[in-house]
């Protein structure tokens, strides 16, 4: 069974673990950036779990195309370590996290858009509607949060989601979304802003 990777588990690792651990990503990295393919099931298998766990926690239970959003995330912190000219200031986990996270939130936002298919975000399943049926709103409070998240602009939907739902340092975000920490720190704070002010808009309507 795979275990998802956290900051907890990392920190409760014994000291003498870390600097081996440490090794092997970076030759997973270095491996990744060549690209050299004889690493390829090693570099899956450690970012597997920050993407099942992040695809999980955005999405809840597993998507009908759960396999093809996996695929589509490992490909994306691929290209995305490639393209970055310091990938190694950050680590496998925070840069899996970071690709499934944006992989997650272009699900939520396509879902937005489908005016004829009821989505059960407790299952993230959905079913079409016939025609005249109206879509009712999600039910639980995280239900809605998903709602709420897919309607902000993508940069502050994204600085909350890392942030405050993976739980991602500022100073990894910047890195990984090649900004300033300030400016995610304004990301962040405008989009806490704005989901407040759409949550009272709904509790007062």
């Amino acid at each position: 069974m795979l275990v998802a990777l956290t900051p907890e588990a990392v920190g409760a690792a014994p000291p003498s673990t870390r600097p081996s651990t440490l090794m092997l990503e970076r030759r997973l990295l270095d491996a990744i950036v060549r690209g050299d393919e004889r690493q390829a099931p090693q570099v899956y298998a450690s970012l597997l779990p920050a993407v099942q766990t992040t695809l999980l926690r955005v999405l809840g239970s597993p998507d009908r195309q759960h396999r093809e959003l996996t695929q589509r995330s490992i490909e994306q912190v691929i290209a995305d370590l490639v393209q970055h000219p310091s990938p190694w200031l950050c680590r496998l986990e925070v840069w899996a996290t970071t690709s499934a996270a944006r992989v997650a939130l272009d699900v939520l936002r396509d879902r937005m858009t489908q005016r004829d298919v009821e989505v059960s975000w407790g299952d993230a399943m959905a079913r079409p509607l016939a025609p005249d049926a109206h879509v009712p709103a999600p039910g639980s409070a995280i239900d809605r949060l998903r709602w709420l998240l897919a309607e902000l602009p993508p940069q502050q939907a994204e600085a909350i989601v890392l942030c405050d739902v993976m739980g991602l340092e500022p100073g990894d975000v910047a890195v990984t979304s090649s900004v300033g920490v300030d400016q995610v720190r304004r990301r962040l704070a405008a989009g806490h802003e704005r989901l407040a002010r759409q949550m009272e808009l709904e509790t007062s309507s």
